[in-house]
């Protein structure tokens, strides 16, 4: 009986270890399995990560190209032979081989090939412009795969498109709250002169009231394709008076910008005089009169020059502090020794050395302590509050004069804009009496708000649109 049993004990485990071998064979075959498709999709992961990694890098060089393409639009509106060349020359220096790139502007590359467009209107593709130039880049990589192959996977298609266009932002932000009127009143006869010309009365009695306020503001110029009205002189010494008005010089004076443009600011004027007003602005839109004092724009002008040198610092090889015009702006395509001085052709940018200041009431400002944004109005209208927003400008600040003294100043450095830099002074009163301003408006690119057709009472802006 014994014996029986211990047999029977002794098949009965030799069963369960057959059936034990017979699962760790089964397991080893999972586990083959299991770790196959592991290796199947961690192989295809890496791929489609070396894929999405060059796609990234396509659209990098897609956007710079047609940046770079933009560039030669700001230049020249009508440029778009410059336009295709520079965008190529872009993607040439990115690694695309140029014999990959198709040699003259097409909308449908070819077969493996990269390609640029470029043209002039309907940038958004949506009809709501009829004049700004654009760029399109259509930028293919060659890529490759490293285990796809194993699998019969391809490597894919790498591409992407940008499109860059080049307009006037109808919106704009920190905004110095300093107005000038754009209306020009033709002359009937010989024009009424002096600081009253603009009094309702016929000065100069040949039977028209206000029939022009003698010589055009030294700021502007009459607007050839918008007769009866000026626009800026660009590249042009300028003086800004601080009692404003609306007489002879077309300076509507100061305004008040609230939260909301339209609104009255509940700030001082001192405060968006030193730092511009934190308003979001659009063409249209009509601005407040400012009635309160109209002293002090030297001295906050003074307090804001104070800030001053960053520029210089990063900028210049012999800091004085000063941040001189070729220190705050530089030149798209600029050619090395071009002087950086003010121009009515060249469009500038702003160097990257933008000051951080948290006012006295307790929020922060970036800002250009040399560059002030000025708001373009209609011509104010005698008993009215307010004026319609025409466009915006920006202003390089070159100093304080005396009034005296302005005209002497102004025309020695308009015959030469290289000896801008022996006058620069930073308004501090120095007993003289300082009255004026005297700058320079500056075309300048500006951040792409609200974008549309180009305009001559407009900065100039980039944008990417795809």
């Amino acid at each position: 009986m014994q014996t029986t049993t211990a047999n029977t004990n002794t098949n009965t485990m030799r069963s369960i270890l057959s059936r034990l071998n017979g699962q760790r064979g089964q397991v080893i075959v999972m586990f083959v399995g299991i770790f196959t498709i592991i290796a199947v999709v961690g192989f295809v992961v890496v791929d489609f990560g070396l894929w999405f990694s060059e796609r990234r890098a396509a659209q990098t060089d897609a956007d710079m190209s047609a940046l770079a393409g933009a560039q030669a639009y700001v230049a020249d509106l009508t440029d778009t032979a410059g336009a295709f060349d520079d965008a190529v020359e872009w993607a040439v220096k990115n690694g695309v081989d140029p014999a990959k790139i198709d040699p003259s502007p097409v909308s449908k590359c070819s077969d493996g090939n990269s390609c640029i467009q470029v043209g002039i209107g309907n940038c958004y593709g949506n009809g709501t412009d009829t004049a700004m130039p654009w760029v399109e880049s259509d930028i293919r990589h060659n890529t490759r795969t490293l285990f796809g192959k194993f699998f019969e996977l391809a490597a894919p298609d790498i591409g992407a498109t940008a499109r860059a266009c080049v307009g006037s932002p109808r919106t704009m932000t920190d905004l110095t709250s300093f107005g000038l009127q754009t209306d020009l009143v033709p002359a009937v006869g010989p024009p009424e002169t002096g600081a009253d010309c603009d009094n309702e009365k016929d000065d100069d009695k040949d039977g028209t009231i206000n029939d022009g306020c003698g010589p055009i503001s030294d700021c502007l110029e009459e607007d050839p394709a918008n007769p009866g009205h000026t626009r800026p002189v660009y590249g042009a010494v300028c003086v800004l008076r601080e009692n404003g008005g609306d007489g002879p010089s077309g300076q509507r004076g100061f305004l008040s910008l609230g939260a909301v443009c339209t609104d009255k600011s509940a700030s001082d004027l001192k405060h968006d005089l030193r730092y511009g007003a934190a308003a979001v602005c659009t063409v249209g839109e009509d601005v407040n009169s400012e009635n309160g004092g109209k002293g002090g724009m030297v001295a906050t002008l003074a307090d804001r020059l104070a800030k001053e040198g960053l520029c210089d610092q990063l900028f210049s090889a012999a800091p004085n502090g000063i941040d001189d015009f070729d220190e705050v702006f530089s030149l798209a395509l600029a050619a090395p020794g071009d002087p950086i001085v003010p121009s009515n052709k060249n469009v500038f940018s702003e160097n990257q050395c933008r000051i951080t200041e948290e006012c006295d009431q307790d929020h922060t400002h970036r800002y250009n302590p040399r560059v002030i944004n000025l708001i373009l109005v209609d011509r104010y209208v005698r008993g009215e509050q307010t004026a319609e927003i025409v466009g915006f400008a920006a202003f390089y600040i070159v100093g304080c004069f005396n009034n005296a003294d302005a005209p002497a100043v102004q025309a020695d450095i308009e015959q030469d804009l290289t000896k801008m830099d022996d006058y620069m002074n930073d308004c501090q009163s120095g007993g003289g009496g300082q009255d004026v301003i005297l700058g320079v408006f500056v075309k300048e690119l500006a951040p792409p708000l609200n974008p549309g057709d180009p305009d001559p009472n407009l900065p100039l802006s980039i944008v990417l649109v795809k």
